[in-house]
């Protein structure tokens, strides 16, 4: 059985979140990040295998006086529960143009008799049965250029575009835990360098792509756009100067480099000697990251995508300890 989060009411969830609860396993993924609906949807899973027909279930997580009492939740939610028939056309189509860099769109049904469906990029309908004309028509008529997700009255509708994409310029020591921690959180990881012996999937099980240069050209960078974000840990002139040339300009939303304060400040000079506009050349981040007063490389790595995150969200990186109730996100 899969469960999706369409409503959300007065929590912090995101809708369209999803988990999967199979007979005698443990769920993957959760509709709450605290878990809190967790043991009414494994009864309702059950419930769901045995008659095999799609629900809707509302949720009541408590009010936001819960949180005093040490729960991590609160508001209620409404989450679709549909039965997972396996093999799924569905979701095996949804993995594979997720995988391939597609723009997703994804109707979730409510109620009984749902039927989810995948609209490829293709304008393919995919569905495990078939699918309501008229929410493929509205499917038909989403924006496809940005990620949205609307609740209809009879339906939940998302838009997810491919996911973001960190480029590491450089397989020194902070590129596996960097990549570690992008993939973790969703992001396409492409490294890279123009040393074999360094870019390796051995050394980089963790990269969607290792992009390998000769050592007598520039840096192959894969294409880049304003999901793109690039960290420079090359610790190398003949890759950061050349690379920050085609990065900047080219829209990408974080551009950085590890190095020292004076050795960035270097670097930016000799960029603005040798005709890069010097406006621009405040976009790059150096040194790299957010203060978190670590030196290891998993620690810097840390600090790269804390910052890489905050700017892809907006956010302050401000401790929420530090914020008033009312600027907290619900």
């Amino acid at each position: 059985m899969i469960a999706t989060l369409v409503a959300a009411g007065g929590s912090r969830k995101s809708l369209g979140r999803r988990a999967i609860f199979l007979a005698g396993a443990e769920p993957l993924g959760s509709v709450t990040l605290g878990g809190c609906a967790e043991g009414l949807l494994r009864k309702a899973a059950a419930e769901v295998r045995i008659s095999g027909q799609s629900a809707l279930l509302d949720v009541n997580l408590g009010g936001d006086e819960a949180y005093e009492f040490g729960m991590t939740c609160a508001g209620a939610v409404t989450v679709q529960l549909d039965p997972l028939r396996l093999p799924s056309a569905l979701w095996a189509a949804t993995a594979q143009a997720r995988a391939g860099g597609e723009v997703l769109r994804l109707v979730t049904p409510l109620g009984e008799g749902a039927v989810p469906f995948l609209l490829t990029q293709t304008g393919a309908v995919v569905a495990d049965a078939t699918p309501d004309p008229a929410l493929v028509a509205q499917a038909q008529a989403l924006a496809s250029d940005t990620e949205t997700v609307q609740q209809a009255d009879a339906a939940l509708l998302e838009t997810r575009l491919p996911p973001a994409e960190l480029v590491i310029v450089g397989a020194g020591p902070i590129a596996p835990p960097l990549s570690r921690l992008a993939r973790t959180l969703g992001l396409r990881v492409t490294v890279c360098d123009d040393q074999p012996g360094r870019l390796s999937p051995e050394r980089l099980p963790d990269a969607h792509a290792l992009l390998l240069s000769r050592p007598d050209e520039s840096l192959r960078l894969p294409p880049l756009s304003a999901r793109s974000s690039v960290v420079i840990i090359s610790h190398d002139y003949g890759h950061e100067v050349p690379v920050l040339r085609e990065v900047l300009g080219a829209g990408v939303p974080y551009v950085a480099m590890v190095a020292s304060r004076r050795r960035g400040a270097a670097v930016l000079n000799f960029l603005a000697e040798t005709g890069v506009n010097p406006a621009l050349l405040p976009a790059v981040r150096t040194p790299a990251g957010l203060d978190l007063r670590t030196t290891t490389p998993a620690g810097i790595a840390l600090s790269i995508l804390a910052e890489v995150v905050a700017v892809q969200g907006g956010g302050s990186g401000q401790p929420l300890s530090e914020r008033s109730p009312q600027d907290l996100p619900r």
